[in-house]
């Protein structure tokens, strides 16, 4: 990233910087995470005696940094968490609408939910029973007795299709 500017290191990444090469080459095969829990063990063992040229140093830095750049100020750069789409519709976050856009008949049906729903119902247009809904169709939950009457018919209708499948073949 250009023009960023780094904060200056403290006490403990001065005193960190050389115990990790040490420990990294007694330990090659160790995780980088594993030496920085050991490094964080370490450092808490230390006494402030042993602490203290650290912090001098982490003091005189933090002074250069200072001069170098006076218009400094620490921004913290948190990633922004993007919210992951569900691609599976759950029954705890279906709603009446939806509910009632499935009684329509008492069939079992596809349920396609993402960004591109227009290609996916290109794709099975041959499926009759799919039903295609855009993000801005997904609503919020619906009554518990609904829930469970629609869960009853959902698992009776695939008992009925199973036992129909199973016909066919004998």
């Amino acid at each position: 990233m250009e023009g960023h500017v780094k904060r200056p290191m403290n006490a403990f990444m001065v005193w960190s910087r050389g115990e990790r090469r040490k420990l990294a080459q007694q330990n090659p095969s160790m995780q980088n995470s594993e030496i920085s829990k050991q490094l964080g063990y370490q450092w808490k063992s230390l006494t402030e005696a042993e602490k203290r040229p650290f912090f001098q140093e982490a003091q005189r830095l933090k002074t250069l940094h200072r001069e170098k750049y006076p218009n400094y100020k620490y921004q913290t750069h948190r990633r922004v968490k993007v919210p992951q789409r569900s691609y599976t519709l759950q029954r705890e976050v279906a709603s009446t609408k939806l509910y009632n856009l499935l009684q329509w008949d008492n069939n079992l049906h596809t349920i396609i939910y993402g960004q591109d729903w227009a290609r996916a119902a290109h794709q099975s247009s041959k499926n009759q029973k799919s039903i295609y809904l855009q993000p801005v169709d997904i609503p919020t939950g619906y009554p518990l007795q609904q829930k469970q009457q629609h869960q009853q018919q959902q698992h009776m209708h695939l008992q009925q299709q199973q036992q129909q499948q199973q016909h066919q073949f004998h």
